[in-house]
């Protein structure tokens, strides 16, 4: 059997129990039970993962960040980490990853798109804002040799129907990106 780590916000944990059941019969499938947020969070947290299992019996480590990082917080007129701050942090995530796991295949899912029907949060962030995001994350993880799960396109052209908010999406929302880090998990297992 092998074993699969899931890292990432909010989206992750809408996803992670679809991708344990898209893998039940080929991997053990696990993830932290909090939020990863932004980059800072996560950087500093990846050290309670190790307590998931043995870090070097680790195959695959399908991992996200990018809402709470491009997230205009308290209506601010930036995000909370520039996009230059965002390629420090992922890259600094990244090493870490492969010190504590050194024998996993890294894939890391693009941020997904906001909810087309406009934003109702109050976080002024639009989806060109994703985009431009995704595409310093896109190029740095090319560069480091990291395989890129697109979730964006996944949900690119979807209705608001599969939204419950600005961010987050419905069960068939969550089920699609299931399907789709199985797929990615699956190709690189």
């Amino acid at each position: 059997m092998k074993n699969v780590l899931l890292l990432g916000d909010s989206i992750r944990q809408g996803y992670c129990h679809y991708v344990k059941e898209g893998l039940k019969d080929i991997a053990e499938v696990c993830y932290p039970w909090d939020n990863s947020q932004y980059t800072q969070y996560t950087l500093v947290s990846l050290s309670r993962c190790l307590e998931l299992g043995d870090p070097h019996q680790v195959n695959v480590i399908h991992w996200n960040n990018g809402h709470w990082d491009i997230g205009h917080w308290d209506k601010e007129k930036v995000p909370l980490n520039s996009p230059e701050q965002y390629a420090v942090m992922l890259e600094r995530i990244h090493h870490r990853l492969c010190v504590f796991y050194p024998n996993a295949k890294i894939i890391f899912a693009l941020t997904t798109p906001l909810n087309p029907d406009g934003n109702g949060s109050g976080d002024p962030r639009p989806n060109r804002e994703v985009e431009l995001y995704n595409s310093v994350a896109g190029g740095l993880m090319v560069k480091l040799g990291v395989g890129v799960n697109d979730l964006y396109s996944v949900l690119k052209d979807k209705a608001a129907s599969f939204y419950i908010d600005h961010v987050h999406l419905t069960e068939n929302g969550y089920q699609l990106l299931g399907k789709a880090v199985v797929k990615a998990i699956k190709a690189n297992l």
